[in-house]
């Protein structure tokens, strides 16, 4: 990766590369790597959503 000098300082950047993947991911049972997709995340809400439960008031 090469970085690129900001004129403003002492700080650096990178330059965007959409096609270095830069997020998250899970290993499957296999080992793989699998990039968590917006869709995943999606899902995972909705599952959440539906399985809250509102707290009881002591």
């Amino acid at each position: 990766m090469h970085l690129q000098t900001v004129p403003s300082g002492n700080k650096t950047t990178s330059p965007h590369r959409p096609d270095i993947f830069n997020g998250g991911a899970i290993i499957d049972e296999n080992g793989n790597e699998v990039p968590i997709t917006e869709e995943m995340l999606q899902k995972a809400f909705k599952r959440l959503e539906k399985a809250w439960v509102l707290p009881r008031k002591k």
